[in-house]
């Protein structure tokens, strides 16, 4: 397959790759080295080469049973960064403004290996400060960001990250039963949203809602937390953090339940 006006700085090889993948975007369903080959007009040997090479990355997999290629899981995280390019950029527009409206510091992480991977955060100028820089991990156990990135897991994923890892005691309000803390993440479902109430530090309290992607998969979630809050209801804290996760979900194409476009 030669290309009109290609310019001489193209490798072919990887021009073909690219081609590839393009055609397994455009059709969405299995191919097989015949329909790779009959789409791309390229000999079959050549289409062979491509489709194990990309398959020993892990960008293809091959059926066993038809011998047909699919999207590999490589594809999947290529995807996930890219997605998470987009969350960084939505977080970093809004997570501002949260921080300066509710007076105390608003954070942006993700579910990883196990524990809450801090992507963002952002000081209010009232804040009192509770170190978690980005990139430091947190226990999804003790923090209001691991309850709610955990509470739509399938129940057996969050019984293996907790079985790895165990629960993190910090305080006296900490909790420390399995149980105690599945019940937790089902309370997080009804409600929506995961409340740390001085589990991770004595007289901090956190409040955390998830962020949405276009399939409505929870893929980060936003928190605010600090000492400010005092021991009264966080609900408002809760009404103020949820209409900021509804709007960085939005951006990334998640459609609430109810709307119609």
């Amino acid at each position: 397959m030669k290309k009109e006006n290609t310019p001489y700085y193209i490798v072919q090889s990887v021009d073909r790759a690219f081609s590839v993948f393009e055609l397994f975007i455009r059709e969405r369903r299995p191919l097989g080295i015949t329909d790779v080959a009959e789409h791309l007009k390229l000999h079959k040997s050549v289409v062979h080469r491509l489709l194990a090479t990309a398959e020993a990355h892990q960008l293809l997999e091959q059926n066993p049973e038809t011998g047909k290629y699919q999207v590999g899981p490589k594809c999947f995280e290529l995807g996930s960064v890219y997605a998470n390019n987009a969350l960084i950029t939505e977080g970093k527009r809004f997570l501002p403004e949260l921080a300066e409206k509710l007076g105390e510091k608003a954070h942006l992480g993700i579910l990883h290996e196990g524990t809450v991977l801090y992507l963002l955060n952002q000081e209010s100028p009232k804040s009192t400060r509770v170190n978690a820089p980005v990139g430091v991990r947190n226990p999804v156990s003790a923090t209001a960001l691991g309850k709610v990135l955990m509470a739509w897991l399938d129940e057996a994923q969050a019984l293996d990250i907790l079985n790895k890892h165990g629960l993190s005691v910090h305080t006296p309000k900490s909790i420390r039963t399995v149980e105690a803390y599945m019940e937790e993440l089902k309370q997080v479902q009804s409600r929506g949203y995961a409340i740390d109430d001085e589990e991770l530090s004595i007289a901090f309290r956190c409040v955390a809602f998830p962020i949405r992607d276009h399939t409505s998969q929870v893929v980060a979630a936003i928190s605010v937390g600090g000492r400010s809050f005092g021991n009264g209801s966080l609900e408002p804290v809760a009404e103020v953090v949820r209409d900021y996760a509804v709007l960085i979900s939005e951006r990334l194409g998640y459609v609430p339940r109810g709307v119609v476009e």
